[in-house]
């Protein structure tokens, strides 16, 4: 995707080739942490030179700040767009825990990198929200009460997306209703295909193919999922071999069918005692009424509970405020690994562990000579 500058506004916008990387190492004197997808590579930097753009960086006063957002974020957020018709883009937005500035840089079809520089996370979310989300009604109804398993929500996505090709095989058929029963057994095998297919036109493969990570979330369809999402009005059960699409389906089915502008999924890894953890995942799917925002918590092995909220765009510009300062107060308040102190021989009683004090002969405890 080329990306609309048009809204960036105060920002500072710059290209890089792919080989200028190597000179933002040396000439920044970092040396990169694990979080930067970016690797000092000696032997490029002595076969090439240095575009013009990148001399053009280096007499910025901003470049030792870009550098280290660069080489070494405290935050990094990989997004992925896509959905519906819109252009599938992979991109990244490096944070620092010290510093409010926010660098998101992202691959242009020549394979040149485009960073965009924000004086602060507000101008960015500001920016970034103006692209991927719409205004939204505010009153839209939460479709959970609470936090719910994946498998719930996957049986809802699925149900939406039924109704969608209903609609369309109606269409094709040249019939004027739209026919949502059906048995068991397809929405099972139907279930499994959509999981499988990867194609993020359909809302449900799009859960999936956007979020970073989620793939190995672990999935095991239980009869009392099925309860759920008929208890919160997406399906309803005729028998024990046959369903149909109840209210929610078919209205949301008509939202996303008639409205979905696309789809961006993201996950935010820290560096916790130097190594890589992803810290959140969140899936937003907007529509002309809501941008429905799904973060995921995860629990023991892949397992996922999922929140969903419905959001305008005012609404959704708070929520992800709150949602960096969670971030960042989630790397302050990790406790360093701590390694276990030398213990001196000379110090402490091999009987019985008691602290000796300097110029004792004897354990003061256990009496047992030193």
């Amino acid at each position: 995707m080329e990306i609309n500058h048009g809204t960036a506004v105060n920002t500072e916008i710059f290209k890089l080739a792919p080989g200028d990387m190597g000179y933002v190492f040396r000439h920044s004197g970092l040396e990169g942490n694990s979080l930067s997808p970016f690797r000092y590579n000696a032997e490029q930097v002595a076969v090439n030179n240095p575009s013009q753009w990148f001399k053009t960086l280096a007499e910025k006063p901003s470049f030792s700040k870009i550098s280290q957002r660069l080489l070494e974020p405290d935050l990094k957020i990989m997004y992925h767009s896509g959905g519906s018709a819109a252009v599938e883009e992979v991109y990244y937005v490096f944070l620092s825990v010290e510093d409010a500035s926010v660098l998101a840089q992202f691959t242009n079809s020549q394979g040149e990198l485009v960073n965009l520089y924000f004086a602060d996370w507000q101008t960015y979310l500001q920016w970034w929200t103006d692209i991927y989300s719409t205004e939204g009604n505010e009153d839209y109804a939460q479709l959970f009460a609470d936090k719910e398993d994946m498998e719930t929500l996957v049986c809802a996505l699925h149900c939406v997306d039924i109704y969608r090709r209903a609609y369309l095989e109606s269409m094709l058929d040249y019939r004027m209703m739209v026919d949502t029963t059906i048995s068991m057994q397809d929405y099972v095998q139907l279930l499994k295909k959509a999981l499988a297919s990867a194609d993020v036109r359909w809302l449900l493969p799009s859960l999936f193919e956007l979020t970073p990570g989620l793939k190995n979330a672990s999935i095991s369809l239980k009869p009392e999922h099925l309860k759920k999402i008929e208890e919160y009005g997406f399906m309803k059960s005729k028998d024990t071999t046959m369903l149909t699409m109840d209210k929610l389906a078919k209205t949301m089915g008509t939202e996303f069918l008639m409205t979905w502008m696309g789809s961006v999924g993201w996950q935010a890894s820290a560096l916790i005692n130097g190594e890589e953890r992803a810290l959140s995942q969140v899936f937003m799917a907007s529509t002309a009424f809501a941008n429905h925002l799904f973060s995921f918590e995860a629990g023991d092995g892949a397992v996922y509970r999922v929140h969903h909220q419905a959001s305008s765009r005012a609404e959704l510009l708070k929520t992800l405020q709150q949602w960096k300062e969670s971030l960042h107060q989630a790397t302050r308040d990790v406790p360093p690994v701590q390694s276990s102190p030398a213990v001196r021989p000379d110090k402490f009683c091999v009987q019985c562990g008691h602290e000796i004090g300097a110029g004792k002969k004897f354990c003061t405890r256990c009496g047992t000579p030193i």
